[in-house]
């Protein structure tokens, strides 16, 4: 398994609702803010089987370049923890995002890997009644014939950190071949510019819209290897009888025959 760091924000086309915030160019400052602490998204809701730590970085799951496995399309969802309709005092996975948010954002930060058709969000409704579980998602992936698919979710830690962790899957093998873990900690603004009594711009402080950016770095770069690493798909032919040669010996030119038009 190799792993890969990103520290560098190359990509500034993040705007879209990667993780549902409540920001804007100018907003009220951070204190204002209650914060309130939400149930924590784990690995088991997103992963079909146990996942090794990771720490600001995403990891190949292949022991090997993949086969064919570009060009192609790729699904996303992010998972989250919801009240139940049934049960309002317990909580349950479900898909939780916007779907045209999740359009934009996605296609705009692979919009220049040409390996990638589309990207194209799913929704709870999508995965026809069934259970937010990884087995059931993959499910989705595969009855809207996507090749590629990431499941994520988003953890608000504190009141200044966040994080995003997910798995990229190969969908017609059900088989992880990336994760990613990503962790931000809100900037601190200076007491002058707090003094000047302007509103400052959440979203280049809150670690709710830096931590996307960091996510959407690691997956890009994560995308980048893998089309650059993966091999051709070896076709085979079909197995039958081959003609040594042509049925009919070939004339040249090529003799009129009766009743022929030609």
């Amino acid at each position: 398994m190799r792993t890969r760091r990103v520290t560098q924000r190359g990509i500034i086309a993040v705007t879209g609702a990667l993780v549902a915030l409540p920001l804007a160019g100018a907003c009220a400052p951070k204190s204002e803010r209650a914060w309130v602490s939400k149930p924590r998204v784990d690995w088991k809701h997103i992963a079909n089987r146990p996942i090794a730590p990771l720490n600001n970085e995403y990891r190949l799951e292949v022991p090997q370049p993949t086969s064919g496995l570009f060009p192609g399309n790729m699904a996303v969802t992010r998972v989250s923890l919801e009240p139940s309709e049934e049960q309002p005092e317990t909580v349950a996975p479900r898909l939780f995002a916007d779907p045209r948010n999740e359009f934009l954002q996605w296609n705009s930060v692979l919009d220049d890997q040409m390996a990638v058709s589309e990207v194209f969000p799913i929704d709870q409704r999508d995965l026809g009644g069934g259970e937010a579980e990884p087995e059931q998602i993959l499910a989705a992936f595969r009855a809207l014939h996507a090749k590629l698919g990431l499941i994520y979710a988003v953890n608000e830690l504190s009141e200044d950190e966040s994080a995003m962790f997910g798995v990229l899957y190969d969908t017609s093998a059900d088989r992880a071949i990336a994760t990613f873990h990503a962790q931000a900690t809100s900037i601190e603004v200076p007491e002058d510019e707090k003094k000047k009594g302007d509103p400052y711009n959440l979203w280049q402080t809150d670690s709710r819209a830096l931590v996307r950016v960091e996510f959407a770095d690691l997956v890009h770069s994560c995308i980048r290897e893998l089309t650059m690493n993966d091999q051709p798909a070896q076709l085979e032919s079909t197995q039958g009888w081959t003609p040594a040669g042509p049925i009919r010996p070939v004339e040249w030119p090529p003799k009129r025959r009766p009743n022929s038009r030609w």
